[in-house]
């Protein structure tokens, strides 16, 4: 490649990110593109709340694992203090690990429950906003056409 392409190729790269700029910043005024970004910005809101929401499940998930480990673990040593009391260790252990099961399933469900509502209502008003921004688009499109035809 000639000398004059490559300073050409290099002026072109460094350009780029101003031209993208005043690209962007004369569409700005477009409702279309203000109403695309609104869009896109009720979609990052929406992301951004499903994570948070799907952190706080996973969170509750694993203190409700540790809760049932501690509790089958304290199981078998009021296994043994049965065992001592002279009743069936098995039978005591078995009964106590199903309450701590059962305990750990609630507390598994009730994170689940949490999260499928706060899911539930971000994307529905995620998709409030799209339906809102998509009719103003819709709009300023028809009004677009109806200026050409004229």
């Amino acid at each position: 490649m000639s000398k004059f392409l490559r300073t050409l190729a290099a002026l072109a790269i460094a350009a780029s990110p101003l031209m993208g700029a005043v690209a962007h910043a004369a569409d700005s005024t477009d409702p279309v593109v203000q109403n695309r970004a609104k869009i896109s910005k009720a979609d990052k809101v929406k992301n951004a709340e499903l994570s948070a929401a799907r952190k706080t499940r996973n969170e509750a998930r694993a203190s409700a694992k540790k809760e049932l480990a501690a509790a089958k673990a304290e199981n078998a040593v009021k296994a043994k203090a049965a065992a001592a009391e002279g009743k069936d260790a098995l039978v005591v252990k078995r009964e106590l690990d199903a309450q701590s099961s059962a305990a750990y399933k609630d507390k598994l469900k009730a994170a689940n429950e949490q999260y499928k509502s706060v899911e539930a209502r971000v994307k529905a008003e995620a998709e409030a906003k799209k339906d809102k921004a998509n009719t103003a688009i819709a709009k300023e499109i028809k009004k677009a056409n109806e200026g050409q035809k004229n």
